[in-house]
This record gives C-alpha cells, sequence and structure tokens, in this order.
C-alpha cells in the first residue's frame, strides 16, 4: 500500500539511514503513524502542532508498505507497529508541493 508519513524536514537525514523507527514513537504506542494522500494536508498541520516547528518545514514521505503489516485506528489513520526501513521511502512531497494550486498549474501561471 502507498500510504504518507508526515514528519519534520530536520528528521529526514535520519530517516533516510535508519527507517521510520517505532522507538522515535511519542504516543502510547510505538508505532509508525501513516494518512492516506488525501489527509496530507490535516498531517502536516499535525506534525506541527504536536511536535513543533513550521508547516514549511514539514516533509511527507511516500511509503510503500505491505498491507499485512498494517492496522487501521479508529481514526482512519494507519498504523505501523515494526520499523519500516528506508528502502520503502518512494518518494518526499515538501510543503511547497502540497502548497500549489492546481487551478493555476492547469491555466500554465
Amino acid at each position: 500500500m502507498l500510504l504518507r508519513h508526515a514528519t519534520l524536514a530536520r528528521n529526514l537525514a535520519a530517516i533516510c539511514r535508519a527507517g521510520l523507527l517505532t522507538s522515535k514513537s511519542q504516543g502510547k504506542m510505538p508505532a509508525v503513524w501513516l494518512h492516506s494522500p488525501s489527509c496530507s494536508a490535516w498531517a502536516g498541520w499535525h506534525t506541527v502542532r504536536r511536535h513543533g516547528g513550521r508547516i514549511e518545514g514539514v516533509v511527507i514521505l511516500e511509503i510503500d508498505v505491505p498491507r499485512r503489516w498494517l492496522r487501521r485506528s479508529k481514526k482512519g489513520l494507519w498504523y505501523c507497529t515494526r520499523d519500516i526501513p528506508p528502502d520503502r521511502i518512494r518518494g518526499v512531497v515538501t510543503f511547497a508541493a502540497l502548497a500549489r494550486s492546481p487551478v493555476e498549474e492547469a491555466a500554465g501561471r
């Protein structure tokens, strides 16, 4: 499944080296939290609220995770209780890319 994970840009180098680690989770459950592409705006806002920083400092990682590794939370998010290795990262979406207007792009501006 192709899902996304929001994090602060300052964490990107460490994540690319070691992957997404459950030991870094700050919640009650040691898990890596993932979301669908339609929730990326919410996930960016949530990351800033929970971990500090500015929205411009958030990056969204596109992660390819086997469905059997995942569980669905009551709030509609996905979580994985095992570490996700860096070779599962398929791409990085920056705040600037999320903030672009598809209407303006279609008009050629």
